[in-house]
């Protein structure tokens, strides 16, 4: 295994996210949308979906390389998954004080607002918005953590040490939320670069201890799914508090 496959594992999940939002405006200008820019961030979920999808292959490529199969780096085990299906929500629980940390923290920090923008609950179509629902969470939760995690944590480990295998993934992991969606607005941007940083360091940290990604992508499931939740609700019409 190469340091070059290691760094496109690291950082091909922020390129996606920044290509296919790019794909989006122009798609949107080309349609003659007004605002492409604003338009293009109420699709954030495919934006990401695309990315997800584009990552996966890109996954199972550097793991073929090495004569491995997407299977082992999941760690998936039907016997265990009551047990990691209640590790997932536990850990959930202890990651959530860190999510709101970075997110409303550094909103504060930043922005000057204790509230966080609200420009990912936006409504699109309905029939998309449940695509979303379905689609967004399993991808991103099969996706995600398996790289930054399953691939390539254990391969930073082994090259450069424990330190560096907590820090590039946990960097990289909150690094990616810049450009989804992209905003042309600089305290915006830097915001997105550093909310999701504590969460990333916490599950550096239960994987470092655990070796067990199971929970964590049971965990992050349910993140996910609650964020485009807000999604289909204004799709819906309903507001959000």
């Amino acid at each position: 295994m190469g340091n070059k496959n290691i760094w496109i594992a690291l950082s091909m999940r922020t390129g996606f996210f920044l290509l296919f939002g790019l794909v989006m405006i122009f798609l949107f200008q080309v349609l003659g949308v007004n605002e492409a820019m604003k338009e293009a961030e109420k699709w954030w979920p495919f934006q990401a979906i695309l990315a997800n999808v584009a990552s996966f292959i890109v996954l199972k490529h550097l793991l073929k390389k090495e004569g491995k199969s997407f299977n082992a780096i999941l760690q998936f085990n039907k016997e265990k998954l009551g047990k990691d299906f209640l590790k997932g929500l536990f850990y959930l629980f202890i990651s959530f004080p860190f999510a709101a940390i970075g997110l409303y923290g550094f909103s504060f920090l930043i922005l000057g607002d204790f509230q966080p923008p609200t420009n990912m609950m936006q409504g699109i179509p309905l029939g998309a918005a449940i695509i979303a629902l379905i689609t967004f969470p399993i991808s991103n939760a099969l996706v995600e953590l398996p790289t930054y995690y399953g691939y390539a944590f254990p391969r930073i480990e082994k090259k450069w040490g424990i330190a560096l295998a907590m820090i590039l993934p946990a960097l990289f992991l909150s690094i990616q939320h810049g450009p989804l969606p992209i905003v042309l607005e600089s305290s915006y941007i830097t915001w997105r670069l550093l909310a999701f940083l504590p969460l990333a360091f916490v599950v550096a940290l239960i994987f470092h201890k655990t070796r067990n990604i199971t929970p964590l992508i049971i965990a992050h499931f349910v993140m996910d799914f609650q964020m485009v939740v807000y999604v289909l609700l204004a799709s819906l019409g309903i507001p959000i508090a």
